[in-house]
């Protein structure tokens, strides 16, 4: 029913699931006209829910156990065959060799890309990441975006897996969170939105893990560099004129199969092995 601004006003719609196979949760929506008092609001959380979806909230349990068993030893990654596994430091070196800090391009926007790669890295695959040029490519890297979860596949359910939801409200509670449910020897990917970045719709992504001293530790393959726990200290917890909730979000990754679809389309061999 429509008001006398020709508004629809709020009303809920029920969950559903993406052509992709992601499912969606129920939210409540808003008609979006300017005229709406809590437009600028609305559009912040729509934005953020397109690049961490809320429909992850639905696994709060971080998934736990060993590694994976998976067979890669007649698969290739973008035509490269499985290696010797790498080092931490060699894996890293290699991710994402053509960024540059001082120039903006898609190699400064892909820590999606680049978590999934050294990943791919760590079990033996000597790739990088690449620049999507292809219509298809493109439209992958853009569910990446959205979704960086599409680059693996839980071994025991044999589907993608979802993010958990950090429903913490400061950097304290993140890092005690963090704290508390990350053991040695367990990578996660760690998903959050920066307060250096002002932008809704974006975010940043890197590698969460702990070191022999049972110390946080955070890696950043797209840049190559590792970070203390002060990086909880540079996450945006509300944004918008309302401070609306902006959760960050992890995924446990050293015990998921690698989504080999989706690795073929954003890496390529590294240069000694073209």
């Amino acid at each position: 029913m429509k008001n006398s601004n020709n508004c629809v006003g709020s009303y809920s719609v029920r969950g559903y699931t993406r052509s992709d196979g992601t499912s969606v949760s129920g939210y409540t929506r808003t008609c979006g006209a300017a005229h709406n008092s809590q437009n600028e609001e609305s559009l912040l959380q729509d934005r953020a829910n397109l690049l961490y979806p809320n429909t992850q909230t639905k696994h709060d349990d971080v998934p736990t156990g060993g590694a994976a068993k998976v067979d890669y030893n007649n698969q290739t990654i973008a035509g490269v065959e499985r290696g010797e596994p790498m080092s931490f430091e060699d894996a890293g070196k290699g991710v994402n060799p053509n960024y540059n800090h001082q120039i903006r391009n898609d190699y400064t926007t892909n820590c999606q890309s680049s978590v999934a790669v050294f990943e791919a890295r760590l079990r033996g695959y000597d790739i990088e990441t690449k620049i999507s040029e292809s219509f298809e490519e493109s439209e992958i890297k853009e569910k990446l975006k959205e979704n960086p979860n599409i680059a693996y596949i839980d071994p025991k359910t044999g589907k993608i897996p979802y993010f958990t939801t950090l429903k913490v409200k400061n950097d304290e509670e993140c890092e005690q969170w963090l704290n508390n449910n990350i053991k040695q020897g367990e990578r996660y990917a760690f998903s959050f939105k920066s307060i250096y970045n002002n932008d809704a719709g974006s975010g940043h992504i890197l590698e969460v893990m702990k070191d022999d001293k049972d110390n946080l530790k955070f890696y950043d393959p797209q840049i190559n560099k590792t970070y203390e726990r002060e990086v909880v200290k540079i996450i945006k917890f509300k944004f918008g004129l309302n401070e609306i909730n902006y959760f960050p979000h992890i995924l446990r990754v050293d015990n998921k199969e690698l989504n080999i679809k989706v690795l073929n389309q954003i890496s390529k061999p590294t240069i000694k092995n073209k």
